[in-house]
C-alpha cells in the first residue's frame, strides 16, 4: 500500500472538534424550520469519520422550500461573533447554487462558552456582500468575512429576503 505524503493541516480530533457547533447549530436550524412550518429535506452528508476527506467537495445541508420555491441552506456554529466561511466553501456553495438553480443561505448560530444560543444570523450569498479576508484561519484554510450587521435568523426577515430575491 503506497503511503501518502503530506502533513494534515487538523489533527482528527480538530477537525472533528469543529463539528460539535455545527451539530448544534444544525439541530437549532432545523428545529426552527420545523416550527415555521418550513419544509426541508437533508442534501450535504456528514463526512467527519471517512478516512481520506478531500477538501473542495463541500454541500449545503439541506434544501428547503418555501412558497414552492427550493434554496439552499448551510448550517454554521461558532463561538465567536465573527462572520467568517472558508473560501472554499463559499466557491463550493457558489457553484451548488448555479448547479441547481437555487438561491444559497448561510445560517450563523453564535453559542458561548457553555454551547447555550446567544445569537442566529444569515446571509443570501447572492446579496449579502462579502471580501476574501488576506490571512489565513487557524486551520491554515483562506477565509471570506461577511459584515457584521446581518439580518437576525427569524421567520419575518427570511420570508422577506426570500421575497425580495425573487425580484432580483
Amino acid at each position: 500500500m503506497k503511503k501518502l505524503d503530506f502533513n494534515p493541516a487538523k489533527s482528527k480530533d480538530d477537525f472533528r472538534k469543529n463539528y460539535k457547533l455545527h451539530d448544534l447549530a444544525e439541530y437549532h436550524g432545523k428545529n426552527l424550520l420545523t416550527q415555521w412550518g418550513i419544509e426541508f429535506i437533508d442534501f450535504g452528508n456528514d463526512r467527519r469519520y471517512e478516512k481520506v476527506w478531500e477538501k473542495g467537495k463541500d454541500k449545503p445541508d439541506v434544501i428547503v422550500e418555501v412558497n414552492e420555491q427550493k434554496f439552499l441552506v448551510d448550517w454554521k456554529g461558532k463561538s465567536k461573533e465573527s462572520f467568517w466561511v472558508n473560501k472554499r466553501a463559499i466557491d463550493s456553495y457558489i457553484n451548488w447554487s448555479k448547479k441547481l438553480n437555487m438561491q444559497m443561505f448561510v445560517c450563523f448560530f453564535l453559542f458561548d462558552k457553555n454551547h447555550h444560543l446567544k445569537d442566529r444570523r444569515f446571509v443570501l450569498l447572492s446579496k449579502h456582500k462579502f471580501e476574501v479576508v488576506n490571512n489565513k484561519a487557524w486551520d491554515k484554510n483562506e477565509v471570506v468575512k461577511f459584515d457584521d450587521d446581518l439580518p437576525k435568523f427569524t421567520k419575518a426577515n427570511l420570508t422577506e429576503l426570500i421575497n425580495s430575491s425573487n425580484q432580483l
